[in-house]
């Protein structure tokens, strides 16, 4: 009876075991390509396939670098504490860091003039190895009334933080391997497209590499010859 016993507990504390590594939250990294639907232009083609898109995640935090002809973008989203850190990356031409930290409060004030809704279907199609489903956006701006669509392919099997999309979607369920955005500017108007090319989990990723870049300085002291060469105006951040 004993053993009998002690073999039922250990099974007990396997299943527990099991459940606990289910429910730990996905650490990875996921790589996105870039491509355009809707346009001819050469220019614009090119433009997009010199883009490279890098997703860091670990339940709420994600880390999304996007890389360009040089210049780095980087945007840190903590969905725990609704912070979002915007980091562009120049070092590569000796022009270091900088950086804006928006937190809670800034983020709901600028969620306040917007409206997302979401259409979830039961439409799905495979991305890098995970079933994905069709989910219609629209974006509404409250004090204009102009909308923007954006069509997400969402996976539910990714056990990613439910924040996790906080600065990027509020409100989407789901983690999309797939965003199709509707752009119309000017004489152009095409559709952009970025999908997950591959998704890998990683242990090794940890809390500290969501943190701000300590090289990083804060936008307000960009020097004002950088800003131009990257065409962003007094008030633009």
């Amino acid at each position: 009876m004993k053993k009998i016993t002690s073999i039922v507990m250990f099974f007990a504390l396997m299943l527990g075991a099991v459940t606990l590594s289910a429910q730990k939250p996905f650490a990875g990294i996921i790589q996105y390509e870039t491509s355009v639907e809707g346009i001819d232009d050469p220019n614009v083609q090119a433009a997009m396939a010199g883009i490279t898109t890098e997703y860091m995640v670990m339940g709420n935090n994600m880390k999304i670098v996007t890389q360009q002809s040089g210049v780095g973008s980087i945007q840190i989203t903590n969905g725990d504490y609704n912070l979002l850190y915007t980091i562009v990356d120049i070092s590569a031409y000796n022009m270091g860091k900088y950086y804006k930290e928006t937190k809670a409060d800034e983020l709901k004030e600028l969620f306040s003039t917007k409206k997302y809704d979401y259409g979830y279907t039961k439409e799905s199609r495979e991305i890098a190895g995970y079933t994905c489903y069709k989910v219609k956006g629209t974006l509404t701006d409250l004090e204009t009334d102009e909308e923007e669509t954006i069509v997400y392919w969402v996976t539910n099997d990714l056990n990613v933080g439910e924040n996790i999309n906080f600065a990027t979607a509020p409100g989407l369920k789901g983690f999309p391997l797939c965003t199709e955005t509707h752009i119309s500017n000017g004489d152009m108007d095409f559709t952009l497209i970025q999908t997950a090319t591959s998704v890998k989990p990683d242990k090794k990723i940890k809390a500290s590499n969501f943190f701000r870049p300590s090289d990083a300085t804060p936008f307000d002291e960009m020097p004002a010859d950088i800003k131009a060469q990257l065409g962003l105006g007094d008030d633009e951040e």
